[in-house]
C-alpha cells in the first residue's frame, strides 16, 4: 500500500506488481504515480492501471490523460464509463466512482476493451455483469461473479490487486495472468454466496475471503476442480 513515489524504485527491484488506483486525486498524488510508474517500466515491473471516476470530473480526466502519457500500463481495468472516457468517446456523465446504468449492447462493450487494448497495446478489462477483456486480438467475455460483489465497497479494487498479483508471477502471458486472476475472484464469490452462514453483503465478506482462500489452498495441491464453473466464451468483434 505504498504511496510515496520515492519508494518505487526499491520496491520495484523486488518484483511483484504495481497497482495505480485512481481513488483520491490530488496534485502529489498524480506526481507519485508517474515517479512509481516509471520505476516500475525500468524494472521491468507490470503495472495495472485503474482509472476510478475516470468521467466523474475534468480533474479526473486529465488525470487519466497525464497517466497515459507517462508511462505503459500492462493492464487497464474499468467499467464501461472510464474506459469509454479514457477511449475520448462520449457517454453519459458519470456521477461518481461507480459505474452508471448502461444500455450499451454486449458487442459494444466487447468493442470497447478491444479498441483501448489495440490503441495502448496492452491487456483491457472491462467490468460490469459480464465482464469483457482483450489484447486486442482475442476478447472474451466472462459471466462469473456473485451480485454481492456491486454490494460492498472496493471490489473492484481488490480485483484489480488480484490480477496484479497475478501479473507479477505470469508476466509471459498477461491476456492468461489476467483471465485467471478474474476467475479466482469471481468464482470465489459465487462459492460464498452460496454458502448458508451467508445472508447479505455483511456476511458475505468473510466468507469471500475464506472462499479466496480455499481456491488457492485446492490449486496448490493440483484441485482445478473449481474451474468447472468458469463460463468464459470467445467474442468475435
Amino acid at each position: 500500500m505504498a504511496n510515496y513515489g520515492e519508494e518505487a524504485e526499491d520496491l520495484a527491484k523486488i518484483g511483484g506488481a504495481l497497482v495505480i488506483n485512481m481513488g483520491t486525486v490530488t496534485p502529489d498524488g498524480i506526481k507519485n504515480y508517474l515517479q512509481s510508474l516509471k520505476a516500475y517500466n525500468s524494472a521491468g515491473g507490470p503495472v495495472l492501471l485503474d482509472p476510478v471516476g475516470a468521467g466523474a470530473t475534468s480533474i479526473r480526466r486529465e488525470a487519466v490523460k497525464t497517466l497515459l502519457n507517462g508511462g505503459y500500463f500492462d493492464v487497464i481495468k474499468g467499467n464501461e464509463n472510464e474506459l469509454t472516457t479514457i477511449l475520448g468517446q462520449t457517454g453519459p456523465q458519470q456521477k461518481g466512482v461507480d459505474s452508471s446504468n448502461s444500455s450499451t449492447s454486449a458487442q459494444d462493450k466487447a468493442r470497447i476493451a478491444k479498441k483501448l487494448a489495440e490503441r495502448e497495446r496492452n491487456i483491457v478489462l472491462l467490468t460490469g455483469a459480464t465482464d469483457y477483456l482483450s489484447d486486442g486480438q482475442c476478447t472474451y467475455a466472462i459471466s462469473n461473479g456473485s451480485h454481492f460483489l456491486s454490494k460492498i465497497t472496493g471490489s473492484g479494487c481488490t480485483l484489480g490487486t488480484t490480477i496484479a498479483s497475478f501479473l507479477a508471477v505470469h508476466k509471459d502471458d498477461k491476456l492468461l495472468a489476467a483471465l485467471a486472476g478474474v476467475l479466482v475472484f469471481e468464482i470465489a464469490s459465487e462459492n460464498a454466496a452460496k454458502r448458508d452462514d451467508v445472508k447479505g453483503p455483511g456476511s458475505f465478506v468473510p466468507a469471500f475471503l475464506d472462499e479466496l482462500y480455499a481456491i488457492t489452498k485446492r490449486s496448490k495441491d493440483g484441485d482445478w476442480e473449481w474451474l468447472v464453473a468458469a463460463r468464459v466464451e470467445v467474442v468475435d468483434v
